[in-house]
């Protein structure tokens, strides 16, 4: 397998995708990954190529997904299917989302790469997010995670954070459901809301001390992600996490970036957003605490892109 696979996805790599100093990696995300096996190798030029025509074709033929307000009964519908996993088998990876899709190539540096283990992204999501709930999202009275989905990052968020309550968030009743029915089984502080990025609700009790997270959520706002914005400078929570595809990241001149940014822009996945917080940081209305390309993605897009900042609060 070693000569299959020659390459191993190390603790400094793993640093560098999270932005982090290699010391600074905590030793429960060592111990994940000493559990996974994160061997890969680089594709060949025939196997990138073919890789390649793949994205381009399922482009140009319209093959791929497009976000926006007319998606609500397509998520409810998915998000069902997680809910009905989760009511009847009654395991927490009943609500991995589909699509995080096993086996296929992913992307890396710039590069399209093939794992020995056909679970490597969400081996790899697993060890980012015990990174992010233990080093970013500790010390909150609440977490709200907007575009909560399946659900199934907030049984992590309530166990490995301090936080009070884990409120879940989606436009989905299907969601909503689901961080509900987590609440009452687990006996963890998790509870569900609707919420709609593009009519967001105000009457929404923000407690002091609170952290926003979207996770791969805010990228169905495409261009119209300034209601939320607002929102989010008007209720003021200390800390704002976004793990989202950023396209201005991508290098369109380099092909395998190139088809992700077609990719994005084909699906009108989240633009602009980065370069109107940078505006809000120079009008004094928002501080940018950290930016990080880890330049690591699923086979079509970059959706690890890591955004942290505030609002700025008015001085007392």
């Amino acid at each position: 397998m070693a000569d299959t696979f020659p390459k191993n996805f190390s603790i400094k790599e793993f640093a560098n995708c999270f932005g982090i100093d290699p010391n600074e990696l905590p030793s429960e995300c060592h111990k994940l990954i000493n559990q996974f096996n994160f061997r890969y190798r680089v594709l060949k030029e025939k196997e990138r190529d073919q890789t390649l025509l793949k994205i381009f074709k399922r482009v140009d033929q319209k093959e791929v997904n497009v976000a926006g307000e007319q998606r609500l009964n397509d998520w409810d519908k998915g998000w069902n299917e997680n809910l009905q996993a989760l009511i009847n088998n009654g395991v927490e990876k009943s609500l991995i989302p589909k699509y995080i899709r096993a086996g296929l190539p992913l992307r890396y540096k710039g590069e399209f790469i093939q794992s020995a283990d056909i679970n490597f992204e969400y081996n790899w999501y697993t060890v980012y997010r015990q990174w992010l709930a233990t080093q970013v999202l500790q010390g909150f009275n609440s977490i709200f995670e907007f575009g909560s989905g399946s659900g199934h990052n907030l049984p992590y968020f309530a166990r490995l954070t301090d936080a009070q309550q884990v409120i879940g968030l989606d436009w989905t009743s299907a969601s909503v459901k689901i961080a509900n029915h987590l609440g009452t089984t687990t006996g963890l502080n998790i509870m569900g809301r609707p919420f709609n990025f593009f009519d967001p609700d105000y009457n929404l009790d923000v407690p002091e001390n609170s952290a926003f997270i979207t996770i791969w959520a805010l990228e169905q706002t495409g261009e119209n992600y300034e209601a939320f914005l607002e929102f989010i400078l008007t209720k003021k929570p200390a800390l704002c996490v976004n793990i989202e595809p950023i396209v201005e990241f991508l290098d369109q001149d380099n092909i395998v970036d190139y088809s992700a940014h077609r990719c994005e822009k084909a699906r009108s996945f989240l633009s602009g957003y980065l370069e109107a917080l940078k505006y809000l940081e120079k009008e004094g209305k928002a501080d940018i605490l950290k930016i990080v390309n880890p330049r690591f993605g699923s086979l079509m897009v970059e959706s690890y892109c890591q955004i942290i900042w505030r609002p700025k609060r008015p001085l007392l």
